[in-house]
């Protein structure tokens, strides 16, 4: 390594020994003299690791070496003072491939060919440590030195880069001094608000000079007058269509009272032609113009962006208060649905119940009247025992029913009077066979007939007893769910649904548990009852009317628990997590509502009651879990 005695800030120069390092090292050894000390090397992350410790590195000059600059930087940027540092590419080669990372991670500052201009690399590396002593500490006293020490720093000399540095108004200031240089004192013109100077979809032959005011550039489109720019207008009205030779593409108009100079086509030409200067500035007027347009274009692009995501977030949150108000509306209609079965149930209740108590009574009443005809009757009090007897049986199965006609026609020798006995209800062989011998066929007759009452008046009360108890059971289940009850007794909730739901049972084999400790609630029992009906009809469905249904109630800790089991096919993973969200059905895309409501209402209600709602399947075993507190 050359040796040069360390400054604070330190210059790196990295590549193979020869000329071509020596030329480099000289050329910024003399120009950074005072400012920096240069060093020189092979390796330049090994350079920069063993620099003073309150050394600063400011730049790296790296000597293409044939291996890959992004290579060489990436392990350059191991350092931190390297990483900081502004890094320049001194390269022979005509074309790279393998700098690519250096520039998309911001670590290249320059590429500078060879052969250079003598004295030109130092002016550079002047510039690059004046910008980068700039971004550190603009008061450095370096700076003072780098800027006073040669042509090139950070300020620029040429007229047009000078030129882009002026605010606008100076450029308008120096663009005016050029043109009435050039054509003499040009009129200001004084023009209202709302003055249009230039028109779209006409010719443009000429340029206007905006000396004060504003004015906007409009775009007329299908949808309206749409304002493009504004503060992005630029001191020149009409350049760039006159320099397309199109027609103006925008409408300029004025936004408040302004001063203009007009100058037209030949005037400009004239002007370009005797004084150089009007065409530097408007160059740079129109670079500024343009560099202003366009980044108030990507502006509106970013806030279009913008918009577009919170439309489509908006959007999104639309289409979720569009299916939660649906969801709303049907539930308000169910709501009415049960609030209209509500009034129709007790209208019901009393229209049912009086005469089904009328009809119970006249059968009570019945019985007591025969059993008194029957008093004198000579058998009256036989007669009176077997109306009794059958009166009191419960109804027979199939199976005992055709053995007691196979046993009461052996007694009786008679298929027919067996079979009107055994549908009268009477079970007991032996009482009739007894009865029989001591008959004749006419008394036998009344034996039958009267098995034949007793059983009129036993179908007669169980009946109205059936009548009773559906309207009791449409009574609870239509309650309003504001009205609170306490002290509920979930048994008999699920008992009132299936009474509801008893016709779609025929083919279920329906098998009941009930806990015998089993506490209490407080809550509502017309929607509890709308959540068993609701599962014991999914249950029913999936077994599509044939299988085993269990409903289960225990007790566990201060909880219901209630179950329904169904042995159907089960329900596929992928659907079980979504069977809770609103409206999602399984049924073809078919949404029940009405006795059958959706599971999301059903999970509302039980939550609504402090209690929760699982579902659990794998085939063949599908269970709905609810879990309620005890009061």
């Amino acid at each position: 390594m050359n040796d040069v005695r360390p400054l604070a800030t330190a210059v790196i120069v990295a590549g193979p020994a020869g000329d071509l390092r020596d030329a480099l090292v000289a050329e910024l050894s003399t120009g950074l003299a005072g400012i920096a000390a240069v060093h020189a090397g092979d390796d330049p992350a090994a350079m920069a690791g063993v620099l003073p410790a309150a050394t600063t590195l400011g730049l790296v000059a790296l000597l293409d070496d044939g291996t890959s600059v992004d290579e060489r930087i990436v392990r350059l940027g191991a350092d931190t003072r390297a990483r900081a540092a502004r890094t320049v590419l001194v390269t022979e080669r005509d074309r790279h491939d393998d700098l690519s990372g250096a520039l998309d991670s911001d670590r290249l500052a320059a590429v500078i060919g060879v052969p250079w201009t003598r004295g030109w690399l130092a002016t550079h590396a002047r510039s690059q440590l004046t910008r980068w002593l700039s971004a550190r500490d603009p008061r450095d006293p370096r700076l003072t030195a780098l800027r006073s020490g040669g042509p090139a720093s950070d300020v620029p000399t040429s007229t047009l880069l000078r030129d882009l540095e002026l605010d606008e108004q100076a450029l308008t200031d120096r663009l005016v001094i050029a043109l009435d240089r050039a054509l003499g004192r040009r009129p200001r013109l004084q023009l209202p608000e709302g003055t249009r100077l230039t028109h779209q979809g006409v010719g443009v032959d000429g340029v206007i000079v905006v000396l004060t005011g504003s004015v906007a550039l409009d775009r007329a489109s299908e949808i309206g007058e749409l304002r493009l720019h504004h503060a992005s207008t630029g001191p020149v009205v009409g350049l760039l269509s006159l320099t397309q030779q199109a027609r103006a593409f925008f409408t300029a108009r004025a936004t408040s009272d302004i001063e203009v100079i007009h100058i037209s086509l030949e005037q400009l030409e004239h002007a370009l032609t005797v004084e150089p200067e009007v065409g530097s500035v408007m160059a740079a007027a129109t670079a500024r113009a343009l560099a202003t347009r366009l980044r108030r274009s990507e502006q509106l692009q970013v806030e279009k962006a913008q918009l577009n995501t919170e439309l489509d977030r908006e959007r999104t949150q639309l289409a979720a208060a569009l299916e939660q108000l649906e969801g709303a509306r049907l539930e308000l209609v169910e709501s009415a649905r049960m609030a209209t079965l509500g009034e129709l149930s007790a209208g019901v209740a009393h229209e049912l119940n009086n005469p089904a108590s009328a009809v119970a009574r006249s059968a009570n009443f019945i019985a007591d009247d025969l059993s008194r005809l029957l008093t004198d009757h000579p058998r009256g009090e036989a007669l009176a025992e077997v109306i009794a007897v059958t009166r009191q049986r419960s109804p027979l199965g199939t199976a005992r029913q055709r053995q007691l006609r196979r046993e009461l026609a052996s007694a009786l020798r008679s298929e027919p009077v067996a079979r009107r006995l055994v549908s009268a209800g009477v079970d007991d062989p032996a009482r009739v066979a007894e009865l029989a011998s001591e008959l004749d066929a006419d008394e036998v007759e009344e034996f039958v007939v009267a098995a034949e009452l007793g059983g009129a008046i036993r179908n007669l009360l169980l009946g109205t007893d059936r009548i009773t108890d559906l309207v009791q059971s449409l009574k609870s289940y239509a309650r309003p769910a504001e009205a609170m009850v306490q002290g509920v007794d979930v048994a008999s909730t699920i008992d009132d649904a299936l009474h509801l739901v008893a016709h779609k049972l025929d083919g279920v084999e329906l098998e009941r548990v009930d806990a015998d400790d089993l506490p209490t609630i407080d809550g509502h029992p017309g929607p509890l009852g709308q959540v068993w009906t609701n599962l014991v009809l999914n249950a029913v469905d999936a077994m599509e009317g044939q299988g085993h249904l269990q409903v289960i109630t225990r007790r566990e800790d201060d909880e219901v628990v209630v179950e329904v089991i169904d042995d159907g096919p089960g329900i596929d993973p992928d659907i079980l997590p979504r069977l809770f969200e609103p409206r999602f059905t399984t049924k073809h895309g078919r949404i029940r509502y009405g006795l059958g409501l959706g599971l999301a209402i059903s999970q509302r209600i039980i939550h609504s009651h402090g209690g929760t709602i699982t579902v659990t399947s794998e085939p063949g075993r599908t269970v709905a879990t609810v879990r309620l507190p005890a009061t």
